[in-house]
C-alpha cells in the first residue's frame, strides 16, 4: 500500500509523516518512508529536487519544471516506492503525484489535460493508495514555515523557486488539493492540522492506515479536551481591548502545543502583556523570541536580548533590525565576537564613526557578508571599495542587500552587473531606488518573480508602481504587502478590494493606520471574512496596539525592568 501525505507548504506534512511512521512500526509493520525527515531516498532525485528549488534559474518555464517534478518523482518510484510494494512493505512518500498535479495546474496554470497525461506516463501505473491531506489555513501555514527556519538556523537562507511567485500560489495549490479530496472521498484522508497536538494527529492517521491496510473499521480515539480557538461572534464589533483578550487567550492555547509559533506570533507587539509572554517563553525557543523582538527598542526588549545574547547571538543581532540607538549599538559591539555577519547587517544607513569601526572588526572576524548587507544607503568610498570586495567574492546576494537606497548611475552600473550572475540580488537592490534601470529591472522580472518584485515597492507611489499592484491583488497577498503604512487613495482602494481574500494582510497593511477611521473598517472587513483565524486576529490586534503604543506608550518603572526581563 502507498500513502502520500499532501499538503501546502507549512502544513506539517513531513512532521506528521515521520510521526505516523513511528507509530506503524512500533506496531510492528514495515514501513518505508521515500523522503524520511524531508531527505529524498534517491541521490538522484535529490539533485534534480535541487534545480526545481533553486531560486536563481528565473527563467525555468513551468513546462520544464513540471517535467524536472516529475523526473524527481519518477526516480523515487522506480528505485525505493515499487521495490518496496512488491515485497509487501507499506509505503509512505511524503508529497508525491497529486501536489505535482496541484503545482503544475493550479499554481502554474498549465492545462490540466496535458499535466495529467504527462503525469500517468511518469506514474508507470504506480499512483497513491491513500492520500492524506494535512488541511491549514495558508496564513498559519507561512509563518509555522517560517518558524521551522528560524528553529533549524536557516532564517536568512534564500527560499525556493516556488516561493518567487508569492503567497498565492499555496492558497490555489490548498484549493486545489482540497476540492481533488472532495471529489474523491474514498482515496483521501483530510484532516486539520490546528486546534490539537500534532502527536494526537498522528494517532489518528496511523489507525486510519492501520485500518485500511487490515480492512477494518478505524477504532475511535478517546476524546481529545477542547482546545480555545479564536471566537468568532461578534468579531467585527470588538473593541481594542477585547480583541486583546481574544488574542492573548488563543495565544496561550497556542503556547502549549506550538510554543515556537506563539512566540512568533507576538513578534513586534509593545505592551506590558506581550513583553511578559515573550518572557515565559524565551526558555523554550531563544531564537525565535530573540528575532520577535524587532522594532521594539523599550528598555526592557533591551534587558530581554541582553538575557539572551550568550544562547542565541546571531539572533539576537537579527531582532535589533536597523535600530542605531546608543543601546543598540553596544549589544552589537557585544556580539560581534560571537556573530560578527548578523551584528553589522542592520546597520543600514549608518555612516558614522561607531558604525565604521563595528565594520572594521567585523570584517576582522570574517564578516564581510553582513558588512556588505549593511551598506543600503550609503554611497561613500569606503562602501564602493566594500562592494567591489564582495563583488570579486561572488557574494552576490549580500551585495545586491547592500545596494537597497543607493541611486546613481554608479549604483545601476553596479545592479546590472549583479543581474548578470543573480538576478534576484540585483532585484532586492532597487528597494528605494527610482532610477529608471531600476525600474526596468522590475518590470522585466515581475512575470517571473512578482512576489520579490512586490516587496522591492512598499512605500513608493510612484504611478508606474500601481498598475504592478493591481496586475498582482488578486493572485498574491504581496501586492497589499506593498502598501504597508501608505495612506494613498489606490492604496485603500486595493484594502478595500483585497480583504476578503488577503484578509491578514490587508490588516497588516494598514501599520499605524489601523487606529484610523478607515483603519477600523478594514479591521472589521477582515473578522468578518475570516473570524475564526488566528492570524487575522493576531495582526487586528498588533495593528492596533500599534497604533495606541505610537500615540503614547506605557512604559514599565523602572525598578520593574531588570525583574522583566528574566526568561
Amino acid at each position: 500500500m502507498l500513502v502520500s501525505f499532501e499538503g501546502i507548504d507549512g502544513s506539517g506534512k513531513t512532521a506528521l509523516s515521520n510521526l505516523v511512521c513511528e507509530r506503524l512500526r512500533g506496531a510492528g509493520r514495515e514501513v518505508v518512508h521515500a523522503r524520511e525527515r524531508g531527505v529524498l531516498a534517491t541521490a538522484a532525485a535529490r539533485r534534480v529536487r535541487e534545480l526545481t528549488r533553486d531560486p536563481r534559474l528565473l527563467e525555468l518555464s513551468p513546462r520544464a519544471e513540471l517535467f524536472l517534478n516529475l523526473a524527481r518523482e519518477a526516480q523515487q518510484l522506480e528505485e525505493v516506492v515499487r521495490p518496496a510494494l512488491a515485497r509487501g512493505a507499506l509505503c509512505v512518500a511524503d508529497r508525491s503525484l497529486h501536489s505535482i498535479l496541484a503545482l503544475a495546474v493550479a499554481g502554474r496554470g498549465l492545462p490540466r489535460a496535458e499535466v495529467e497525461a504527462a503525469v500517468r506516463a511518469a506514474s508507470g501505473g504506480t499512483w497513491p493508495d491513500l492520500a492524506v491531506l494535512v488541511d491549514v489555513d495558508p496564513d498559519l501555514a507561512r509563518l509555522r514555515k517560517r518558524v521551522g527556519k528560524i528553529l533549524e538556523g536557516r532564517a536568512d537562507e534564500p527560499g525556493s523557486r516556488k516561493g518567487l511567485a508569492g503567497h498565492g500560489l499555496q492558497v490555489r495549490i490548498r484549493e486545489h488539493l482540497a476540492a481533488e479530496a472532495a471529489g474523491a472521498p474514498e482515496a483521501w484522508l483530510r484532516v486539520a492540522n490546528e486546534g490539537r497536538s500534532l502527536e494526537a494527529l498522528a494517532d489518528l492517521v496511523a489507525e486510519a492506515i492501520a485500518a485500511r491496510v487490515d480492512g477494518r473499521a478505524p477504532r475511535r480515539p478517546r476524546a481529545a479536551p477542547p482546545v480555545a480557538r479564536p471566537r468568532a461572534h461578534a468579531a467585527a464589533q470588538a473593541g481594542t481591548g477585547e480583541l486583546a483578550e481574544r488574542f492573548e487567550a488563543a495565544l496561550d492555547a497556542l503556547a502549549a502545543r506550538e510554543p515556537a509559533l506563539a512566540a512568533h506570533l507576538l513578534a513586534g507587539i509593545p505592551g506590558r502583556a506581550a513583553h511578559a509572554r515573550r518572557v515565559a517563553l524565551a526558555a523554550r525557543c531563544p531564537a525565535v523570541v530573540a528575532r520577535a523582538l524587532e522594532g521594539l527598542s523599550d528598555p526592557e526588549s533591551h534587558a530581554l536580548r541582553w538575557a539572551l545574547a550568550g544562547r542565541v547571538p546571531a539572533d539576537v543581532a537579527a531582532g535589533l533590525g536597523a535600530d542605531a540607538s546608543s543601546e543598540a549599538m553596544r549589544l552589537r559591539a557585544a556580539l560581534l565576537a560571537r556573530a560578527p555577519g548578523p551584528a553589522v547587517a542592520g546597520l543600514v544607513a549608518a555612516d558614522g564613526p561607531e558604525a565604521w569601526a563595528l565594520r572594521a572588526e567585523a570584517l576582522e572576524r570574517g564578516g564581510l557578508e553582513g558588512v556588505l548587507r549593511g551598506l543600503a544607503g550609503l554611497g561613500s568610498e569606503r562602501a564602493w571599495a566594500l562592494r567591489a570586495e564582495g563583488v570579486g567574492q561572488g557574494l552576490w546576494d549580500a551585495v545586491g542587500r547592500g545596494l537597497a537606497g543607493v541611486d546613481g548611475a554608479r549604483a545601476d552600473a553596479m545592479r546590472a552587473a549583479l543581474a548578470a550572475h543573480d538576478g534576484l540580488a540585483a532585484l532586492r537592490g532597487t528597494v528605494g531606488v527610482e532610477s529608471g534601470p531600476a525600474r526596468a529591472l522590475r518590470e522585466r522580472l515581475f512575470p517571473l518573480a512578482p512576489k520579490r518584485v512586490l516587496r522591492t515597492l512598499a512605500g513608493n507611489a510612484a504611478p508606474w508602481t500601481w498598475p504592478l499592484r493591481e496586475r498582482a491583488l488578486a493572485a498574491t497577498k504581496e501586492a497589499l504587502d506593498a502598501v504597508d503604512g501608505m495612506d494613498h487613495p489606490r492604496a485603500w482602494a486595493l484594502r478595500a478590494e483585497g480583504v476578503a481574500r488577503w484578509p491578514a494582510t490587508a490588516v497588516s497593511s494598514l501599520r499605524h493606520l489601523a487606529a484610523t477611521a478607515r483603519g477600523r473598517e478594514i479591521v472589521a472587513a477582515a473578522l468578518r471574512a475570516a473570524p475564526a483565524s488566528l492570524p487575522v486576529l493576531r495582526n487586528a490586534h498588533a495593528a492596533l496596539a500599534l497604533a495606541a503604543h505610537a500615540a503614547g506608550p506605557a512604559p514599565l518603572p523602572p525598578a520593574a525592568v531588570e525583574a522583566s526581563c528574566t526568561p
